[in-house]
């Protein structure tokens, strides 16, 4: 409802066409962000529903103000939202007499989810008759279908026009349209008339009067362009006389297929022809390398490198939120989606150069910020798998989704890409800047396989909306895109194979810690398993557990590695022992035995509930303690655990030589 004027005619016209009871009408005002004069719009429309109720008793209508980007995109959304059966779209005649459809019109009938209904009104809104022309085509068999409803309405009668000239015999098509035609009743027989003419338009407009109702037909999303420009179709909208009706409507398979094909159309937002081509316009702005971009790289960068040394994942995050290179990867996608490959290439040149910054921002702060080892989020890029490979896949998705809806805000896209790409770039660079190439080259593999796989899942979403190559674009090469998405393809699959590789070696680790947890390291932890170099075989364990690593342990991890690798392997094992706290029993027993023993020392004092309620302790004194101030101290302690607590004490007399003190240990 862009007219106030037309509101009434519009609403009595989709109030023809829906059911009486169960149909909906959607009264829909768009506002593109002059609210005064959406709501002016709104207040003038909402009297003409409430008229509209009055008269049409029983017709449901629903005024709905929408607020979108662009009306085209308002009439779409809100379509797919609401499930829309038709979009009602109206047009009038020029000054000059001619039909302009106008962009908003044609948008729409590009992408729209169901069918449409294009009203062209005249002078006189009332009609007494209703005229088809029928060429035996699926769209003349939903005009013929139109006509009848609207001749049953308004107990009108139907003139129905063969035009010869065109014609399309289609057996399921002709037993339609004489189904349609059998609900006529039969004191209102149908007027046939065959135009066999050249000019069949000349013909249709010369029988028509203005109160005569054209109802026409046109295959939506397909063929309207050629239908709208041949003689036929362009000369019966503009020249006829009365009102005008040119409808489509899809035709979904019935069944399973069906309901798939209807979802699938609802879930799709394809793009318009002026969101495609702002789109594009937008990509080649952002492809170009420009003050702002440089900018915003040495910063991000920078951040980026800080937050990885000082292992700080919210820095890390502030570093997304700066980082530019959402810009010309967007840009290199849509010229690829597009095959306009000039743009692509000054993408790729951008890219290459904000890439080529950040790694000398993060070598040169690694050299003057050195650190001994690797972060945590520094490892957590040098180690890529499968997971990091669909993290840029979603990251991809959510970049181009965003770019394309512009109700989306586009720092969501920027952060998607930064997230996948800014990190694993300072990382190079901080591994080449501290010598660990091993790290630097899986941040590396990291980041192609993030380039990959986000220009792979922009394209596929670019495509999912609308966008595809094609020759009438200025500068669009098919061919060349063609031979530039096999080498995407080619580069896509090899970073697949090298990731399902360490993804495989990953589960073989993983494997091989879990045997040596269960028959090597009893009670221990295998917290790191690292192969250093593969020839020969170096295999790095760091153990920890809350007891000490014995010899013993290490020699049967060494011939379990032997066994699995089938080869010598130098082992190197990095035992990291827990200190627990004590317990509260084992702290109060070595105050008691402190009291009890004044002179005396102790350590390694443990209460042992598994094997009965046991307290061990070690004591270093020149005599050994007396049998009565141990049981006295027993005593304590079991009134302090209320239980019967036996006592075991280590003896190590301390004994004098030279003048030092010396401890020997002596079983007590």
């Amino acid at each position: 409802m862009g007219r106030p004027d037309t509101a009434a005619e519009m609403l009595r016209i989709a109030g023809e066409m829906v059911h009486p009871v169960h149909g909906l009408v959607i009264a829909l005002v768009i506002s593109i962000g002059d609210v005064e004069q959406a709501h002016a719009v709104s207040d003038q429309v909402q009297d003409v529903v409430d008229q509209f109720r009055k008269t049409d008793a029983g017709h449901r209508v629903e005024l709905v103000t929408e607020l979108a980007v662009s009306v085209s995109r308002g009439i779409l959304d809100v379509a797919r939202e609401r499930n829309a059966d038709v979009i009602l779209l109206g047009v009038q005649r020029t000054t000059h007499g001619r039909v302009k459809l106008g962009t908003v019109v044609e948008n729409v009938i590009a992408t729209a989810p169901c069918g449409v209904l294009i009203y062209r009104s005249a002078p006189r809104s009332q009609f007494d008759r209703v005229v088809v022309p029928v060429d035996g085509s699926l769209s003349s068999t939903i005009a013929m279908k139109l006509s009848i409803s609207f001749a049953l309405h308004h107990d009108l009668p139907v003139r129905q026009l063969r035009v010869q000239s065109d014609y399309h015999y289609n057996p399921e098509h002709e037993a339609a349209i004489k189904r349609y035609e059998d609900n006529l009743p039969r004191d209102r027989d149908l007027k046939s008339q065959i135009i066999t003419g050249r000019s069949p338009a000349e013909e249709i407009v010369q029988s028509m009067t203005a109160a005569d109702l054209l109802v026409m037909g046109f295959s939506q999303k397909t063929d309207f362009e050629r239908h709208l420009f041949n003689d036929l179709s362009n000369q019966l909208l503009n020249a006829a006389p009365g009102p005008v009706i040119m409808i489509s409507q899809i035709e979904w398979h019935r069944g399973i297929r069906g309901t798939i094909e209807h979802s699938v159309a609802r879930l799709n937002p394809q793009l318009t022809l002026v969101e495609q081509n702002e789109l594009i316009w937008a990509a080649q702005k952002s492809a170009s390398n420009n003050l702002d971009y440089t900018v915003m790289i040495v910063l991000s960068a920078a951040l980026a490198t800080l937050g990885l040394l000082t292992n700080s994942a919210a820095v890390i995050i502030g570093a997304m939120l700066v980082a530019p290179l959402m810009s010309p990867l967007s840009s290199f996608s849509t010229g690829m989606a597009t095959g306009i490959l000039h743009l692509t290439r000054r993408a790729s040149v951008t890219l290459f150069a904000g890439v080529t910054l950040a790694l000398l921002i993060s070598i040169v702060m690694g050299v003057l910020l050195p650190i001994d080892t690797p972060t945590d989020e520094m490892l957590a890029r040098g180690s890529p798998n499968l997971l990091d490979a669909a993290i840029a896949l979603v990251s991809g998705w959510v970049a181009a989704y965003a770019t394309a809806r512009k109700g989306i805000p586009a720092a969501l896209a920027g952060v998607a890409i930064a997230a996948a790409l800014m990190p694993p770039i300072c990382t190079i660079g901080l591994g080449i800047a501290l010598g660990d190439i091993s790290l630097a080259i899986g941040a590396n593999l990291l980041f192609l396989a993030n380039i990959a796989f986000i220009i792979a899942a922009q394209y596929i979403t670019f495509l999912w909306m609308g966008m595809h190559p094609t020759e009438d674009r200025e500068g669009a090469t098919l061919n060349q895109s063609r031979a530039w998405w096999f080498v995407l393809f080619f580069v896509t699959i090899i970073v697949l194979l090298v990731f399902a590789r360490l993804g495989s070696q990953a589960i073989d680790e993983a494997h091989i810690r879990e045997r040596l947890q269960a028959e090597a390291f009893h009670g221990a932890t295998v917290v790191e398993y690292q192969v250093i170099t593969s020839v020969p075989l170096e295999v790095l364990l760091i153990v920890q557990s809350d007891h000490p690593i014995t010899p013993e342990e290490v020699t049967a991890a060494q011939h379990l590695i032997d066994e699995l690798y089938q080869q010598n392997v130098d082992l190197t094992v990095v035992a990291r022992q827990v200190v627990l706290p004590l317990d509260p029993l084992a702290e109060a027993a070595s105050a008691i035995l402190q009291e009890t023993l004044p002179r005396a020392s102790f350590s390694d004092v443990a209460v042992d509930r598994e094997n009965g309620n046991w307290v061990r302790a070690t004591v270093r004194d020149l005599e050994p303690p007396a049998h009565d101030d141990l049981e006295k101290a027993r005593k304590r302690i079991s009134a302090v655990a209320d239980a019967d607590i036996d006592l075991e004490i280590a003896f190590q007399q301390t004994i004098q030589i030279e003048g030092r003190p010396a401890t020997v240990a002596v079983d007590a």
